[in-house]
């Protein structure tokens, strides 16, 4: 979760939160409610600020009664995970350009980078490994920037082959990587002096990857790696959210929900709902593969995708889900859309053409500027949907007032996309991201997890941390509108976050314990 942290020191009564908070009032951009974040939305991109309206927002009706279903954040959990690598691919000669499964880091991981012995890219792979994204958005595994370098992806193991890549602020050109190993694992491997459990690790090998530049806004790298479905489409993926982790890496905190990586065969936990995914891209899938030169046979030309076999070129893939949604009452006409469904994006994004067929007005609820490959694309429009459902068996998933960014993208099935169904839906659910190449697909989701209110980093302590995202978004006589990043903490549906929302909060903080408290659970 991305928020803002700060250092005051607490204690548990309200008139000591005002006092020692004065301060952060007085400097936190609230009189305006636009916020600087950082919250992953797709493919590339970044926001980096949030804007509301310029003026009372549509969708504040004073009265939870407009909005009978569950409120969707704009900012979702974001399954970060910890990425290594080796060099082990299929040796000369061998014309086998298919990926292979790992199941541990089956390599020598302390020798130092060494030519036909299998072992790091660089030496020491429980030391050189980065925190990256889980992405099943992307059809490629990717590293950028010190990213790259960190897990070794320079020199000899680069090719001279370059692919277009684009974002929202526009398209770079990335390398294409050697025949290597990616490896990867929840945080929970990482142990206390930040070593990676390398047993715990699994992945695949003789696979090309992405090097980037690196992608950054001014404010520093915004991404150092991340996996995709070549990596996703072999494992189930269990992410709890109700098991959060926090690690200290150079000097960097990072917090997430507990990661598990699966064998397909390895049995999963049992949760109240579960829809359908179906896989789609350009063409029938069914590998991970390279696709070679044909003057050398071991130097990928493409990297590493999905595709129909090892001697077919790789196209892009990805999961898609039906979505349904509609403004007004529940029972107005709803607007199918087909949506990517999207781990790595902790927000939830539509075409122009869908925010057309739902007859959204041309001013929108608020507006966003996004950091992607390419640079900084600003004032991108935004909007709550009334009423958004999920069809699943268990029972529909209804959500009210759900944040949108509106922005168009490119579908792996090629022309335009729907949309991207984001982690937002999901920010206090565990789920289970369970593909099928061959069969069917599914995306299972947990009843909700309690979660206190103002645990806005879902740690499950309301603390001096949330405390801090708090003060930043309380709003005063000349705020234009609560932020929708902040919009979860009116808790009296009024359109601010004042001192009536400060009551409920001061009543949640200190502790889970809180969470027995009726008055404090979200």
């Amino acid at each position: 979760m991305a928020s803002p942290r700060g250092s005051c020191c607490f204690r548990p009564t309200l008139m000591s939160l005002v006092l020692l908070c004065a301060t952060a009032m007085a400097t936190a951009d609230a009189p305006t409610a636009s916020r600087a974040t950082s919250i992953r939305m797709g493919p590339g991109g970044t926001i980096v600020a949030v804007h509301p309206r310029p003026t009372t927002p549509r969708a504040t009706a004073g009265s939870t009664a407009s909005y009978p279903f569950p409120r969707p954040r704009l900012t979702g959990f974001s399954p970060l995970i910890a990425i290594t690598t080796s060099n082990k691919h299929s040796p000369p000669g061998i014309d086998d350009w298919e990926h292979h499964l790992e199941t541990g880091y089956d390599c020598d991981p302390f020798i130092p980078p060494t030519p036909g012995r299998c072992g790091p890219l660089h030496s020491r792979a429980d030391e050189n490994f980065v925190v990256g994204i889980l992405d099943s958005g992307s059809v490629v595994d990717l590293a950028a920037g010190t990213g790259a370098e960190t897990l070794g992806l320079v020199g000899t193991y680069l090719t001279t082959n370059v692919i277009p890549i684009g974002g929202v602020g526009g398209q770079v050109d990335a390398l294409i990587s050697q025949p290597i190993g990616i490896y990867a694992a929840g945080l929970s491997a990482i142990d206390g002096g930040g070593r990676l459990n390398l047993d715990a690790v699994v992945g695949h090998s003789n696979v090309a990857a992405l090097v980037a530049p690196p992608i950054d806004c001014g404010a520093g790298e915004v991404v150092t790696a991340f996996v995709g479905t070549p990596f996703l489409s072999f494992y189930n993926t269990v992410i709890r959210v109700d098991t959060p982790h926090r690690v200290t890496i150079g000097g960097q905190t990072f917090t997430a929900p507990d990661v598990q990586i699966q064998s397909l065969l390895d049995p999963i936990p049992e949760y109240a709902r579960f829809f359908a995914m179906e896989f789609g891209g350009l063409f029938p899938v069914t590998t991970a593969s390279y696709y070679p030169d044909f003057e050398d046979l071991v130097t990928p030309i493409i990297p590493t995708q999905l595709s129909l076999a090892s001697v077919f070129v790789p196209t892009g893939g990805a999961f898609f889900s039906t979505v349904l949604a509609t403004m007004g009452a529940p029972t107005n006409p709803l607007t199918t859309m087909r949506m990517m469904v999207d781990t790595g994006a902790q927000a939830s994004i539509m075409s122009p053409g869908i925010a057309a067929d739902l007859n959204l007005p041309l001013e929108p609820d608020f507006t966003i500027d996004a950091c992607g490959v390419g640079g900084l694309a600003q004032n991108i429009p935004g909007y709550y949907i009334d009423y958004v459902k999920i069809n699943a068996l268990g029972g529909a998933l209804e959500f009210s007032r759900v944040p949108f960014v509106v922005l168009d993208l490119t579908s792996p099935e090629g022309g335009p996309l729907d949309g991207i169904l984001g982690m937002n839906l999901f920010w206090n659910r565990n789920v289970i991201f369970e593909p099928s190449l061959t069969g069917s697909s599914f995306f299972d989701v947990s009843d909700p997890i309690p979660v206190a209110f103002g645990d806005s980093d879902v740690d499950f302590h309301v603390d001096a941390a949330d405390a801090s995202f708090f003060f930043a978004c309380m709003t005063g006589p000349a705020s234009t509108g609560v932020s929708p990043e902040c919009d979860h903490l009116d808790a009296d549906f009024d359109g601010s976050i004042d001192l009536g929302d400060l009551a409920k909060f001061q009543n949640c903080f200190s502790g889970p314990e809180r969470l027995a408290d009726p008055n404090c659970a979200d």
